[in-house]
């Protein structure tokens, strides 16, 4: 199979012509298709307010913990439906760009669904970026609207909001939103302009300041746009490399909020707690659109990450669902409060996302907090979030957890080698995906969409996702890493999937990072980053003595192959110059990058006469 580049003008006009080298044909080639059922829906964010505050009117739709806030569906409509007139008093328009900067608050949500309902683009920054990086995403985004939390967390945000004022003079609304703690206002010092509000003075709530005009727009704009109009712009979170904008449509997020539901059995009854960062679009389509658009309660327990407070909702509030990547269930699982709320958590399942989780941390789950299924999921901003998702129902909790299920309906995908050709079930090879939930470019960037889409010579585009995988007959999917992070040694090429896979079966190891590190005879060999299991109780092997590096290496004789086995081992927190834990960026990727640069000097060093 030919693929050719896939020009962001490919969608509105005919492709530029750049075909790959052609490679022959593989009769036994795959190409993955999943079904077509359920349907999807045909909505914008408006519609969906509209439609469930219709049908759910008096149910809770979400819960901000750490605010005090309980909204109804009906209340949740018709809060955005005030947010939404008073972007347009104030300028906004469809196509416009708006940005809000904050954690998980329940404006957070209530501006997302009011931005997308008139046609506006949301435009995520995450709150972790230094001053210069969020001067630049905003210079990239150039709003018409920016809102920006005091503080979150514990980050006060004041010199960030001078700088914000200082800069962006030609932005005509800049809006402090409520901190934990409700401050007084205070302008940017030195700075004349009168654009700058507080969320009180943005005024979304008075319905009296309305005039007929402010009517008149609210009813040409709400709930007008194209399912397949951009809505929500977010920034890329790779490990390397300058960072992207993603346009995604209300289509992809509500059509991918849909499938995730169905996957996981979703129901009106399922209270779903949004714990990671609203941020990235796992939590914003697996922990509030998910949930809405079945009529279940989206529960927010702070505003960053906090386990305690995690914890304290699972049990209040009587969750039944969490999503989240593998170092926050490790949290939850290592909180002093863990076993006193234990026997109040009713959890029925979640996503682990990121990456997996040992066999003995999802038994302690099990144990600790009641789950009857957990789904291992793939995704990526680029394809909307979640891609492919193992089924509680149809999998067990202490199965294989090697692979992350098959794909959502309705999307397709093909494995490839270097050159594009389309490689049979179980070869390795980098996955491409298509279907409803392709991005649509990225913002301002068409050199960078050229190299991400790619079609076929029937015209369908495909995304390149750089990660490398192998599909079996079945369609199930195991995630073997980068394809910048596969090792070659002598010649062979070495997954870390493989070697992480089967340490982690050891019942003294938590987590697996493997690595290659550059040697002069084999070019690279294996090394691994390890993170023993002392913080669950009863982990160990039932004695006291610490596995080490020959026992290790004993025990995965008969496991994987010899070429495979790691040559240099790092204990975590142990040794000069080893981290303490595994270094993962701000949505939970583990960042390979820094690891192998560690593992490097450490291993110069060592062999340092």
């Amino acid at each position: 199979m030919v693929f050719t580049s896939l020009s962001l003008a490919y969608w509105v006009t005919p492709p530029v012509d750049r075909r790959v080298s052609p490679v022959a044909g593989d009769p036994d080639a795959a190409t993955f298709k999943a079904p077509v059922s359920p349907p999807l829906p045909d909505l914008n964010l408006g519609q969906l307010l509209d439609r469930q505050a219709g049908q759910y009117p008096d149910k809770v739709a979400i819960v901000s913990r750490w605010q005090g806030k309980r909204v109804t569906y009906k209340e949740l409509h018709d809060t955005c439906r005030d947010i939404a007139q008073s972007l347009l008093h104030h300028g906004v328009r469809p196509g416009d760009h708006v940005i809000v900067l904050a954690g998980n608050t329940i404006e957070y949500a209530e501006l997302f669904f009011a931005v997308g309902a008139i046609g506006a683009v949301f435009s995520i920054i995450n709150p972790t970026f230094s001053t210069e990086e969020v001067v630049s995403a905003v210079d990239l985004l150039d709003p018409v609207a920016i809102f920006i939390a005091d503080r979150i967390g514990y980050r006060k945000n004041n010199a960030l909001l001078a700088e914000l004022t200082r800069a962006r003079a030609q932005t005509s609304l800049i809006v402090k939103l409520p901190g934990v703690v409700p401050a007084p206002f205070e302008k940017a010092s030195g700075e004349p302009r009168g654009a700058l509000l507080s969320w009180d003075e943005f005024g979304y709530h008075r319905k009296s300041d309305a005039n007929d005009q402010d009517d008149g727009l609210l009813a040409q704009y709400w709930s007008k746009a194209d399912p397949n109009d951009t809505t929500c712009v977010q920034f890329t979170s790779g490990t390397t490399g300058p960072r992207k904008a993603a346009m995604i449509s209300h289509q992809n997020l509500i059509s991918n909020a849909w499938l995730v539901g169905h996957r996981l059995g979703y129901t009106p009854d399922d209270v779903s707690c949004c714990c990671a960062p609203l941020f990235h679009c796992f939590a914003l389509v697996c922990g509030i659109i998910a949930p809405i658009m079945y009529g279940g309660i989206a529960v927010v327990p702070s505003d960053v990450f906090l386990a305690g407070a995690t914890i304290e909702a699972l049990s209040e509030e009587k969750c039944t669902v969490i999503h989240g990547v593998a170092t926050m269930f490790q949290a939850l699982l290592d909180h002093p409060d863990a076993g006193k709320h234990a026997p109040n958590i009713c959890l029925r399942t979640g996503i682990v996302a990121g990456s997996s989780l040992s066999r003995t941390w999802i038994q302690h789950l099990a144990d600790k907090f009641g789950f009857t299924g957990l789904a291992y999921g793939y995704g990526m901003t680029e394809l909307s979030c979640m891609v492919f998702l193992t089924d509680p129902s149809q999998v067990s909790l202490l199965d294989d957890h090697s692979s992350v299920g098959a794909l959502l309906p309705h999307s397709a995908a093909r494995v490839v080698d270097n050159d594009l050709q389309t490689l049979p079930p179980g070869v390795p090879g980098e996955l491409l995906v298509s279907g409803y939930l392709l991005f649509k470019g990225y913002y301002k960037n068409q050199e960078k969409t050229e190299e991400a889409l790619v079609r076929d010579p029937e015209g369908r585009g495909w995304l390149r996702t750089g990660d490398l995988v192998s599909i079996d007959a079945a369609g199930r999917c195991i995630i073997r890493g980068r394809v910048k992070d596969m090792i070659k040694r002598g010649g062979e090429n070495i997954f870390p999937a493989d070697v992480e896979t089967v340490l982690e079966q050891h019942p003294d190891i938590a987590a697996a990072a493997c690595i290659g590190i550059p040697d002069d005879y084999w070019s690279e060999v294996v090394g691994v980053f390890v993170q023993r299991a002392t913080k669950v109780e009863e982990a160990g092997t039932g004695n006291d003595k610490k596995i080490g590096d020959k026992e290790l290496k004993l025990w995965l004789r008969n496991k994987i192959a010899p070429h495979k086995s790691p040559e240099h081992f790092f204990w975590l927190g142990e040794g000069a110059g080893v981290p303490s834990e595994l270094p993962f960026n701000h949505t939970g990727k583990l960042m390979k990058g820094e690891l192998r640069s560690i593992a490097s000097d450490l291993v110069k060093q060592k062999l340092r006469p």
